[in-house]
């Protein structure tokens, strides 16, 4: 028996409820109503909570290339009640 989802195959999705999915950059930018250079802008500048797996380490600045972005759900609707707060 799989006891943990994986992630870079899809994997055993059942395990996600409602409101707590695990998104990727479409999935996401959908969600959000924006374009796809938008969302990786605002990920590049550390503007919406996500993760990225994968990829390559540059060796002189330490930043990471490459990869997949992934997103939480229930974190982006946080990060949207939250900025909604404060306008």
């Amino acid at each position: 028996m799989q006891t943990r989802v994986s992630l870079a195959r899809g994997g055993n999705k059942s395990r996600q409820t409602p409101g707590n999915r695990i998104l990727n950059a479409e999935e996401a930018r959908l969600l959000l109503g924006i374009g796809r250079n938008t969302l990786y802008q605002w990920c590049e500048r550390g503007l919406i909570p996500h993760r990225r797996v994968g990829g390559k380490v540059d060796e002189i600045t330490g930043e990471l290339h490459g990869g997949r972005l992934l997103f939480s759900e229930r974190l982006i609707m946080e990060w949207l009640e939250n900025r909604d707060n404060q306008n």
